[in-house]
């Protein structure tokens, strides 16, 4: 999506991520919802059925639909790996994925065996099938190079990912032992710095350099990463499954994976701040806000190691997803939705010009979603991570206003969304009549 050459030969149509864009932020406004209703038990306890249901409806509806979207625009021009038949790919995928993650959500909320049974069977067939379309793709792709390999990685991470989740659904539909906290801690680390993390990075490969005007990450970084994340999660998994006998060994695992991403976001905020390019631009602002978060992540996640204070593993997520990841990945979803529009109608414009017939006007990749548009969303991401924050020490006073503002967040964000595809709808309509 982010290199020359790119085409709508090369490119799935716009429907195929713009349905997974839409309803992630359907699934963040959900997740606000019930962190109002279901303020009790946050931020004191991880294990609460409010603060799982609203982990999920982040990690899965939120963050994991924007990612499954984007994957299918990037993979053809990163990796030239082309999935068959995108809009039928795309759809199974949509109508599994929507019912799978209302029936978890509604699983962690009721406590219904049923619920998670169906969630199980839904949502992970909904990943099954899209991670067997993008391994099929991958496989024969013969482009390489550094964020192929990570985007490898990632899908390798939430592969793990979805087989704990399955068997953790099976453990609270009672046909299983459920293996907490173990297995729960597996299904986190692979699912938030390895699938999560790891992509945001590999993408961060081509972004920060094309989009923010930087020097390319270090070559060393970029060819150290893949094998050393690995590794360490590979090792944390069999320590793991030994048990006691190598708790000192995973506490010096869980550093070196922090020590990896605070490498990365202090290599990203060297880049940024040795730009050539002096104009302030809301894309970088979004990406610099993820890495002084993911600084913190880390800072958090040592201390929660090193003390063995719950509070502070709940901390270190919130850190994680509602600051790091979501500061980041609205930042991309923003020039993602940009650069497809302007693209697509690009490809149109050409397509109308050569069958002689009047063009589009195609607007400037910039003038898509304003900056006046995008700094009130940064604006708003700020204040819904400082009310969130403070609802820490003083849950009884800021929890519940935390979670309005990330509703109007989320509602503010689905307004851009929308607006953005209806726009090009009615161009593309408009142009075919």
């Amino acid at each position: 999506m982010l290199t020359s050459g790119l085409s709508l030969q090369q490119a799935p149509p716009l429907s195929v991520p713009g349905r997974f864009f839409l309803i992630a932020p359907v699934f963040g406004a959900l997740a606000a919802l019930v962190l109002f209703l279901h303020p009790e038990g946050f931020p004191n306890s991880r294990w609460t059925g409010a603060v799982l249901a609203v982990t999920h409806c982040l990690a899965l509806g939120f963050f994991t639909s924007i990612m499954i979207g984007a994957l299918q625009q990037m993979l053809p021009v990163l990796a030239g790996a082309f999935i068959p038949r995108p809009r039928l790919i795309a759809g199974i995928v949509w109508w599994l994925w929507l019912p799978g993650i209302l029936c978890l959500i509604g699983g962690f909320l009721h406590m219904r065996p049923w619920m998670f049974a169906a969630a199980a069977i839904l949502a992970g067939g909904a990943l099954i099938t899209f991670l067997a379309a993008v391994i099929a793709a991958l496989l024969p792709a013969e482009a390489q190079g550094d964020s192929v390999s990570g985007i490898r990685f990632a899908i390798l991470a939430l592969t793990v990912t979805l087989i704990l989740g399955i068997l953790l659904a099976a453990g609270y539909a009672g046909f299983v032992p459920l293996w907490r906290p173990v297995v729960t801690d597996l299904h986190l680390s692979w699912g938030l710095p390895g699938w999560i993390g790891a992509l945001v990075i590999a993408i961060a490969w081509q972004v920060v350099p094309m989009f923010q005007i930087t020097q390319p990450y270090p070559q060393w970084f970029r060819r150290s990463f893949v094998p050393v994340m690995f590794v360490l999660l590979a090792g944390k998994s069999v320590c793991a499954l030994i048990g006691n006998g190598a708790i000192s060994i995973m506490t010096l695992i869980d550093l070196a994976i922090a020590a990896t991403l605070v490498c990365f976001a202090l290599l990203t905020l060297q880049l940024q701040f040795q730009s050539k390019r002096r104009i302030r631009d809301s894309h970088r602002d979004f990406w610099r806000l993820g890495m002084v978060h993911l600084i913190a992540v880390c800072a958090c996640w040592i201390a929660a190691v090193l003390t063995g204070r719950p509070a502070l593993d709940l901390l270190t997520a919130v850190l994680f997803l509602m600051g790091f990841a979501m500061s980041v990945v609205t930042g991309m979803l923003l020039k993602i939705l940009s650069f497809l529009i302007w693209l697509h109608l690009s490809e149109l414009d050409n397509a109308l010009t050569l069958a002689g017939k009047p063009g589009v006007e195609v607007p400037k990749m910039k003038s898509v979603i304003n900056n006046w548009v995008a700094d009130r969303l940064l604006q708003l991401l700020l204040f819904s991570q400082a009310l969130l924050l403070l609802a820490f020490p003083w849950p009884s006073l800021f929890t519940r206003p935390a979670a309005l503002a990330w509703l109007v967040f989320f509602l503010f964000l689905g307004w851009i969304i929308t607006r953005v595809l209806l726009r090009y709808r009615e161009i593309a309509t408009a142009a075919n009549t």
